[in-house]
């Protein structure tokens, strides 16, 4: 009996035992899974960072990518903008030279036309006196005619006057004597004779007979080209 006391044990003190064996494993266990969580928590933790890191590169990529093509939207925006402007400044500068070029255009055309004008103003006064030209050389010949024939005419009369003089108022013409004063006019027998005929000198006619269209002497009936009238009294 006392064996069996001696060997037999309290139920408490089993319970004793395996707390003092299960308290050591728990805690090698615990330690274990511990260590096992951390690198758990660690690969996660690297998970998490490289997933965030992918979706900030993601999103900084996208934003590169917008922000690229708004910059280009904007420079094509510019580009056009910017092209718009020199063309409508070349078209400004193209209509500017084309105005211009159409008031030359105007100007000279008037300008022809005044050179034309000019010209034909020019050949206008230029046949003008061409004619005055002619028609002064025309007076000119015949003032020189006239002259010639006043200076003929006065020197016929100072002819006359000393013939009248020398032979008492008669003349000699082909042998007949014709007095100048007893015989008197040719044509109405009435008045003096004061017309010398020309060129047979033959002064045969009044004044009033001398005046007329009369183209022959009515002494010897010889052609005559001019008269002059003499004053007799002297």
């Amino acid at each position: 009996m006392a064996v069996e006391a001696s060997t037999k044990r309290p139920r408490g003190s089993q319970y004793l035992d395996t707390d003092a064996n299960f308290t050591p494993a728990v805690k090698r266990r615990s330690g274990a899974f511990g260590l096992s969580s951390s690198l758990i928590n660690v690969e996660l933790l690297c998970q998490i960072q490289n997933q965030q890191q992918l979706e900030i590169d993601r999103f900084v990529a996208q934003q590169t990518e917008k922000l690229k093509i708004d910059i280009e939207a904007r420079q094509r925006t510019q580009t056009r903008m910017l092209a718009s402007a020199v063309q409508n400044a070349i078209a400004k500068k193209v209509k500017e030279k084309d105005d211009e070029i159409v008031r030359i255009r105007n100007i000279n055309f008037v300008l022809q036309e005044g050179v034309k004008s000019l010209y034909v103003e020019n050949q206008i006064w230029r046949d003008i006196a061409q004619r005055n030209e002619e028609h002064a050389n025309i007076l000119r010949t015949n003032l020189d005619q006239v002259l010639a024939q006043m200076e003929t005419l006065q020197t016929v009369a100072t002819a006359v006057d000393d013939d009248a003089e020398s032979s008492c108022g008669s003349w000699v013409e082909g042998g007949e004597a014709i007095r100048a004063v007893s015989s008197g006019c040719k044509r109405c027998g009435e008045r003096e004779g004061s017309v010398l005929v020309l060129p047979c000198r033959h002064l045969c006619l009044c004044t009033v007979r001398g005046s007329a269209s009369l183209r022959t002497c009515p002494v010897c009936g010889s052609v005559m080209n001019a008269s002059v009238h003499v004053n007799m009294s002297s």
